[in-house]
């Protein structure tokens, strides 16, 4: 999540000197860099909650497509206060770094406490003899 920030740092920057095709290359490669990530994030369900990662995937996407709604107008209202994509895309950029940084904190390969073992799933342990 880093690597797209800083593409997204470089678009904007004396870097492509104006450039819009630097630009547009440094974007792109911020958003190839971006999908890429998706990756470790989407498995890390399956690490922390393995007997329900699928709700606990459903809430995370939920969450995503909250953010999704409120970025667009939000970013829209940004520039349109600004006049500024760097404004833009700094706030975007800091957003990755905000959450690689939370993603770090939490991201564990243990299952949670919460989700203990299923009784019901159980295998019998085989007597000794």
């Amino acid at each position: 999540m880093l690597g797209p920030a800083a593409c997204l740092m470089a678009a904007v920057s004396p870097i492509v000197g104006g450039s819009a095709e630097a630009a547009s290359a440094s974007i792109t490669l911020g958003l190839g860099l971006s999908a890429l990530s998706l990756g470790a994030v989407s498995v890390n369900h399956l690490d922390i909650a393995p007997r329900h990662a699928g709700m606990v995937f459903g809430a995370g996407n939920t969450a995503a497509t909250l953010a999704g709604l409120v970025s667009v107008p939000l970013t829209g209202w940004v520039l349109q206060q600004t006049g500024s994509w760097p404004t833009v895309f700094g706030l975007i950029g800091v957003h990755f770094v905000l959450g690689s940084a939370v993603w770090a904190a939490w991201v564990g390969d243990k299952p949670l406490p919460e989700d203990g073992p299923d009784e019901r799933t159980t295998l019998p342990q085989p007597s000794a003899r």
